[in-house]
């Protein structure tokens, strides 16, 4: 516990250090814009969110797949793909993006809650099939979840880009910071109160970005 505490302290300064602090030297007139802290709050759960998410499921999955060498070449490509094919299906949403946000957070929920309950029930089924088979089981588990994991923040971005441009240096470092602290902070939660509560602490990170995302209608902001 103190090596993961001494790790957290270490990475939250070095972060801080590289992104925070270019950002708050260069692109300060970000920090002027309107709704700044939202959307702040909102890229922050979602970098936060996603890498809890992520860590849970690779130490879930090296149980199933039996050596952390599969796990993360599996779980990480396939996290990496999928997630790339769902920022790519955002731009069916370019009119309206903040609708398309508000169907697609509650997904992502629903979708995590699912692979908690579905998958203890899969590996106990199919953990003595051949190794090639286990892996195709878990990409196909893992690509609706990263599908809808991949449209928030090209999303968010989007809102941003049409709100106040300014902004999004700081949405991609912000997102960018607390990924890196949640690394370490997701492997204490696991560590500690396991796999499930990890998943659930992630996707609550993305209920809060919804909750704080800024919406607009008929050009005024509401809640």
């Amino acid at each position: 516990e103190i090596s993961l505490l001494v790790l957290l302290a270490q990475t939250t300064l070095i972060a801080g250090v590289l992104i925070l602090l270019p950002l708050a030297r260069f692109s300060r007139e970000g920090l002027r814009a309107p709704n700044r802290w939202r959307y702040l709050l909102y890229f922050a759960a979602l970098g936060f969110g996603f890498i809890t998410i992520e860590m849970a499921l690779l130490s879930h999955f090296t149980l199933f797949l039996g050596q952390p060498v599969y796990t993360y070449a599996v779980i990480l490509a396939s996290l990496l793909v999928f997630t790339g094919v769902g920022a790519h299906l955002t731009g069916r949403f370019a009119a309206q993006p903040q609708r398309a946000l508000r169907r697609i957070v509650p997904l992502v929920l629903l979708a995590v809650l699912l692979t908690a309950l579905a998958t203890p029930l899969l590996f106990s089924a199919a953990l003595e099939l051949a190794l090639w088979l286990r892996v195709l089981l878990a990409v196909i588990v893992l690509a609706p979840l990263g599908i809808l994991l991949g449209m928030p923040f090209p999303l968010g971005l989007r809102i941003v880009s049409e709100d106040t441009a300014t902004l999004i240096p700081w949405a991609w470092g912000v997102n960018g910071f607390f990924t890196v602290i949640g690394t370490v902070s997701a492997l204490m939660i696991g560590m500690t109160f396991g796999f499930r509560l990890a998943l659930l602490v992630g996707a609550l990170s993305y209920l809060i970005a919804l909750a704080t995302v800024p919406f607009r209608k008929g050009g005024v902001y509401v809640v």
